[in-house]
């Protein structure tokens, strides 16, 4: 069997560095307006295989932009909720968040902790003794969506079921099923 070589890791560290460059500044006239700002990390067009040095060094550029946004924050603000998001699945998926006043507490009740113990990835670091805690990450399938999937998908993703959501829209009944997605790592820091 013959492997393949992955060419292009000098090419992913400098798109890398280029991003955390971009993001180091926090946008503070946008946060002002709409309460929140956030920073995902850039998408690669192939999808293939990411190794953990590679996730490991996207976390470090994550912590460093949090530690910097952090510091801008306190000179603004006097109350502010940060976060980090890990996606353990996806590192593509993940995402830093700042939100302010009444957001906080909007934003803070969307997400659920996993109350088990489950093992973190080796490749999220550790910084400043602060500790990562483990959140569901989840999505919303209306029942049209559901209905065209097959039945062995239909049970596969029931299994995953936390909640259905009845809601009326234009004198209408909608069921919104929310299904648990995966796992996300978050650090977070409040300010009040």
């Amino acid at each position: 069997m013959r492997f393949k070589k992955i060419r292009g890791w000098k090419r992913r560290i400098k798109q890398l560095e280029e991003w955390k460059k971009d993001s180091n500044f926090l946008d503070i006239n946008f946060l002002r307006v709409y309460g929140v700002e956030y920073r995902k990390i850039f998408n690669f067009d192939e999808q293939y295989f990411i190794p953990n040095w590679f996730k490991r060094e996207i976390v470090l550029s994550f912590i460093d932009v949090f530690k910097r946004w952090e510091a801008q924050a306190k000179d603004e603000f006097e109350e502010f909720y940060m976060c980090l998001h890990i996606n353990e699945t996806d590192i593509f998926n993940s995402e830093i968040i700042i939100v302010i006043a009444d957001a906080i507490n909007v934003y803070k009740s969307k997400f659920k902790k996993v109350e088990n113990y489950i093992p973190m990835p080796d490749w999220i670091i550790t910084f400043d003794n602060k500790e990562w805690s483990p959140y569901y990450l989840h999505s919303v399938w209306l029942q049209d969506e559901i209905n065209s999937l097959s039945d062995a998908d239909k049970r596969k993703l029931m299994k995953q079921l936390v909640r259905v959501n009845k809601n009326k829209v234009n004198s209408r009944e909608l069921q919104e099923y929310i299904i648990r997605d995966s796992i996300f790592w978050c650090l977070d820091i409040e300010y009040i």
